[in-house]
């Protein structure tokens, strides 16, 4: 009796389980490095792990959850958090927009303008946050000295010394770095357009705003919904940029809550608390671009 080949087997396999199959390696991957890691952090943060008292795990169930809530740093990060992230979907996601309707029309050169926006996407993030420092350096930086020979300041400034100005530059920075690929995903949404429906507005007497706001607008909806969760999801998570721009300062000024973690990690090695605080940013994270979704899809009703 022959057995039937292999090339034989998967021709008699339902669509179901050859998906499956094309499935599996992906679905090991995961299991191995996000679920397990994940399952781990739910672990580290259900036990009592301050490396600089015992080497040891106490288990403490939700204790450290409990301390999160009084914590006096976890009160003052939310809100900068917010800022910082409210600010930066903000800026990216005009900033964004504006360039795609620009790259959208026709001039020349325009293929290569396409190309060199791309720059600030390759940068490294830590690049990134270095570039943007020596840029608002107090004494040799780029933005004082251009500032101060258009007259507009009188002497030069230290923009880093205040929590608000720097969390706002850190979200300028942001926008910098993300600008390219937003603006890209937007160029692509806005070149699936039918010119057909651009010429009929013309036609009924539309101006520019009035075929934004009736041709363009609604096309983008969906990929702007999507543009608004990724940068909350990204701000929310700053860590590299805050790193290297103001190292959490003046003080803990700037201190947001993914760099709290590194703080209880590596600084203070409290590893159950630091554990119990990246779940929570998780959550945090998970609930707040629900919400979003959830009101970005109840107003297209």
């Amino acid at each position: 009796m022959a057995f039937p080949t292999v090339s034989q087997r998967f021709q008699r396999m339902d669509e179901g389980r050859f998906g499956l199959l094309l499935m599996a390696p992906t679905i090991i991957i995961l299991t191995v490095f996000l679920v397990g890691p994940i399952l781990y952090a739910i672990w580290m943060s259900l036990n009592s792990m301050d490396l600089t008292i015992s080497p040891d795990a106490d288990f403490v169930g939700v204790q450290n959850y409990v301390q999160l809530v009084d914590d006096p740093a976890v009160q003052d990060a939310v809100p900068r958090t917010l800022y910082f992230a409210g600010l930066t979907v903000v800026f990216s996601t005009a900033m964004a927009l504006l360039l795609a309707l620009v790259l959208n029309e026709s001039f020349r050169g325009r293929k290569w303008v396409r190309v060199f926006i791309l720059l600030p996407w390759a940068v490294a993030p830590v690049v990134n946050g270095v570039l943007w420092r020596y840029m608002f350096h107090p004494q040799y930086g780029l933005i004082n000295a251009a500032l101060y020979a258009l007259g507009l300041i009188k002497e030069y400034r230290v923009w880093l010394d205040n929590a608000a100005v720097s969390l706002a530059i850190a979200s300028v920075a942001s926008t910098w770095k993300a600008l390219p690929f937003l603006a890209l995903i937007l160029l692509a949404a806005l070149q699936s357009i039918p010119e057909s429906l651009y010429r009929a507005a013309k036609m009924d007497g539309a101006g520019a705003w009035s075929r934004f706001r009736f041709v363009v607008l609604p096309h983008l909806r969906g990929i702007l919904i999507f543009v608004v969760l990724l940068q909350i999801i990204v701000s929310l998570q700053a860590f590299d940029l805050i790193y290297t721009l103001t190292r959490g300062g003046p003080g803990t000024d700037t201190v947001v809550l993914n760099y709290l973690v590194y703080v209880n990690a590596f600084e203070r090695l409290n590893l159950g608390n630091a554990a119990a605080m990246g779940i929570l940013l998780a959550l945090f994270i998970v609930g707040l671009s629900g919400l979003s979704l959830a009101f970005a899809v109840s107003r297209r009703r």
